[in-house]
């Protein structure tokens, strides 16, 4: 994505209205609700997709009705922000259904995490443009303040957000930073959830990390599949000429199955990326623990790996 080609969403102020939309997994009412409710009380309007609260298995519809319920809510000009109401599995079975003209046409906010890197990842190649890796709407994580501040700032603010702020070390799942392989190093950010990005090798929408600071993190898969998928991404080419690695928080990921011998989560990033001769640092409260920072994707940011500071160099808003 070049700079020319990068396509910023308008600052998404109070009063405006955010689009809710569900494109992988079901959705627990009662969660939507709370969500729902948050988002009032900042003083935004809210409308949400037909299919949100459908339930087939574990896909929160069938794969047309949540492509039409995204194109839908994205179509409506009303809606200024659109959020995912939660992760799961299964967007990547509707990326053929999506109405990636529109989504050029017209640039909006557009945040998630987990499963919906794959829309991430598509609508940088589709339409350059910036999204956010952030909380979900029945996915909001349990570290409620941090989390919201993160979110509000993002949807609002149109200059850099700089230095990203790390929890309080004393709170509750707060994660603590390792420094993999010190360094500082500047590039676009891209990326986020590790198995979505394998799954998407060999697709249309396979990544293009060159000069980025990448963005990795993952749920519930023990250290040889970590190992597995990152093996798989260096064979491919993909993190060679990546700027710098940033891995999120990932605690169900750290260790094997009790009953078998394994390495660590740490001794697999040891193994494999720091070799890469780039800065990498994990535990960045952008994963599956409860702290969840909201971050652009598409513009520039700088990773002090050995300092584990973020920091966003440039808007993701328009002015």
């Amino acid at each position: 994505m070049t700079d020319a080609a990068v396509r910023r969403p308008r600052p998404v102020r109070p009063g405006a209205t955010i689009g809710v939309v569900a494109p992988s997994g079901p959705v627990p009412a009662e969660q939507l609700e709370a969500g729902l409710k948050r988002l009032h009380a900042w003083g935004y309007r809210t409308v949400v997709g037909d299919a949100v609260l459908a339930r087939r298995g574990y896909l929160a519809g069938t794969d047309d009705r949540r492509a039409e319920d995204f194109n839908r809510v994205w179509a409506n000009p009303a809606v200024e922000a659109v959020l995912c109401a939660r992760g799961g599995y299964g967007a990547m079975r509707i990326l053929d259904g999506i109405d990636w003209e529109r989504v050029r046409r017209q640039p909006k906010f557009f945040c998630g995490f987990s499963d919906i890197t794959v829309f991430h990842l598509a609508m940088a190649r589709e339409a350059g443009l910036v999204t956010f890796h952030g909380p979900m709407v029945a996915a909001f994580g349990g570290a409620e303040a941090y989390n919201a501040a993160g979110l509000r700032r993002a949807l609002q603010e149109p200059g850099p957000l700089g230095e990203i702020p790390w929890p309080d070390p004393g709170e509750e799942g707060a994660p603590c930073p390792l420094t993999i392989r010190p360094g500082v190093a500047e590039g676009r950010l891209a990326g986020g959830n590790l198995t979505l990005i394998a799954s998407l090798m060999g697709t249309r929408w396979e990544p293009d990390f060159t000069g980025c600071i990448v963005l990795l993190e993952d749920l519930d898969e023990a250290p040889y599949r970590v190992d597995r998928m990152l093996t798989q991404l260096l064979l491919a080419g993909k993190l060679q000429r990546a700027a710098g690695i940033l891995f999120g928080d990932s605690p169900t990921c750290l260790q094997g199955p009790p009953d078998r011998p394994s390495l660590t989560l740490f001794e697999v990033l040891e193994d494999l990326l720091a070799p890469l001769g780039i800065p990498v640092l994990y535990g960045f409260p952008c994963g599956h623990g409860p702290h969840r920072a909201t971050l652009p994707l598409g513009v520039r940011a700088r990773l002090d790996a050995e300092g584990a500071v973020l920091t966003i160099l440039e808007s993701a808003l328009t002015a």
